[in-house]
């Protein structure tokens, strides 16, 4: 099974067959079709692109002249795409390869990102069910404290600890935030320089330029939905603090312990909403 989204990998090439009139391959393991635009043939094993996963090549040029000197090639260029050390990915795209050869290039780099946004997403999922795991003992401790007043003193410490793990796993997810935004301003600089290199084409960079478009639209969604998520987190961070505040003040009174059990109810399920909301956010 491939570590790349099949769907948006299947939108990449159906878009350069749409801007170049020529077909275009993403291959998983062992060479494995993932997406093409030749339907038929996703499933099956492309033996140039195996030897790529495999890394015995990181790309494949072939011309036209090649190609008749060879049986079952045809032209085209493909190349493979590296994440920390490992290949993930190959895409290929028949025609001349000279001039597929930037395009799969900006291609690559497209896919990725798209890479790096699924582990930033899987992490920031990760972090989500750490917090939803504190508040669950967030709950459980408020249960004890309203069963029996002589632990109040002991659980509400406990419960002072718990909510600093929240805040440390929050922390975390900061630093989550800052990387991605790091990808965000590095994939508008691609698109940049892929537009620059599009106009110095002139016609012939038609359909680079519609891939340096999609790099461009790829760091605004990525730019828009770190701003969504950030502005959860605030939210987030600032009912805790609500809740690591009272929680200083309550170890002080025992007299009102039934308005801080309440009290501290009202604030988990506070924090409980805006983390579903959080949650909901990283699925769409």
């Amino acid at each position: 099974m491939s570590i790349i989204d099949s769907v948006f990998a299947q939108q990449l090439v159906e878009l350069i067959q749409k801007e170049t009139n020529q077909n275009a391959h993403f291959f998983g393991d062992g060479g494995r079709i993932i997406a093409s635009t030749i339907k038929e043939r996703i499933g099956t094993i492309h033996e140039g692109a195996k030897d790529i996963m495999a890394k015995k090549s990181d790309s494949i040029a072939i011309t036209e002249e090649m190609a008749e000197r060879m049986s079952g090639v045809r032209p085209g260029f493909s190349v493979g795409i590296d994440h920390d050390g490992n290949r993930i990915g190959a895409i290929g795209i028949s025609g001349d390869p000279y001039d597929m050869k930037p395009i799969a290039m900006i291609t690559s780099h497209m896919i990725y990102l798209e890479y790096e946004r699924k582990l930033f997403m899987d992490n920031l999922n990760e972090v989500a069910t750490n917090i939803n795991k504190s508040l669950q003992e967030c709950s459980a401790g408020l249960e004890e404290l309203s069963a029996s007043s002589d632990q109040q003193a002991t659980t509400v410490l406990e419960l002072n600890d718990m909510v600093q793990t929240t805040k440390d796993n929050i922390m975390e997810t900061n630093k989550i935030i800052d990387f991605i935004k790091g990808i965000s301003k590095q994939t508008t600089i691609l698109g940049i320089n892929a537009s620059i290199e599009a106009a110095r084409l002139g016609a012939e960079g038609r359909g680079f330029n519609v891939v340096a478009n999609e790099v461009r639209k790829l760091a605004d969604n990525t730019s828009n939905s770190v701003k969504q998520i950030d502005d959860v987190l605030t939210t987030i961070q600032n009912l805790i603090g609500n809740v690591s505040t009272n929680l200083v003040s309550y170890t002080d009174t025992s007299q009102d312990q039934s308005f801080v059990v309440q009290t501290l109810a009202k604030e988990l399920e506070n924090i409980t909403c805006s983390l579903d909301n959080f949650v909901k956010r990283l699925s769409q």
